[in-house]
């Protein structure tokens, strides 16, 4: 039983030190007990896991918020790349980390809970995988463009345009648009 709880604190600690990943939209929790769903974390986005409980781990996320959007956390400064979305009527807490300053975005973070497990410190299988099926699917019709082929806003209109022509499980959809999202021209 000591090797046991050893193992699972020690297992929590290398989470919590280091950055985590998911492939798969996540459900946003205000706390450990709700059951109802504020937002959605979306997929290849860097976490903190800070806390876990026995279905839930608290979270932090880090990104960016524009200041006309009050329910949003981007990846990027003033590029619409969602790290987490949360729903209108959801009181969330920003905490500032940095003011943007001429007309860039504010640095924010946030914690809330989300569900335990999909979690990984490994980023790159999850942007083989997307890149795999991306040209697995998309260049059967015609040649898969290049990832940085277009701007960090363009792909999600034209992933969602085309979806319903492939293979793509709806699942992974999400997944696909953060990677080439994040490998886009206008994204570093």
């Amino acid at each position: 039983m000591k090797k046991l709880l050893l193992s699972a604190t020690l297992a929590c600690s290398l989470f919590a030190a280091s950055d985590v990943y998911t492939d798969v939209v996540k459900p946003i929790f205000a706390d450990e007990s709700s059951t109802k769903s504020i937002g959605r974390l979306l997929p290849t986005n860097a976490v903190k896991i800070t806390q876990e409980s026995k279905d839930k781990v608290k979270i932090t996320i880090r990104g960016y918020k524009n200041p006309t959007v009050n329910n949003v956390i981007y990846y990027s400064d003033s590029q619409r790349v969602i790290a987490a979305a949360f729903s209108k009527t959801a009181n969330v807490q920003f905490n500032l980390v940095e003011k943007g300053k001429g007309g860039k975005w504010d640095k924010v973070e946030v914690s809330v809970y989300t569900t335990k497990g999909d979690f990984t410190s490994d980023l790159a299988p999850m942007f083989a995988r997307a890149d795999q099926m991306y040209k697995d699917n998309c260049g059967i019709c015609h040649t898969a463009h290049a990832t940085d082929h277009y701007k960090a806003n363009q792909w999600p209109g034209l992933i969602k345009s085309m979806l319903s022509r492939t293979a793509i499980d709806k699942k992974d959809e999400w997944l696909i648009t953060q990677y080439l999202q994040k490998h886009s021209s206008d994204v570093k």
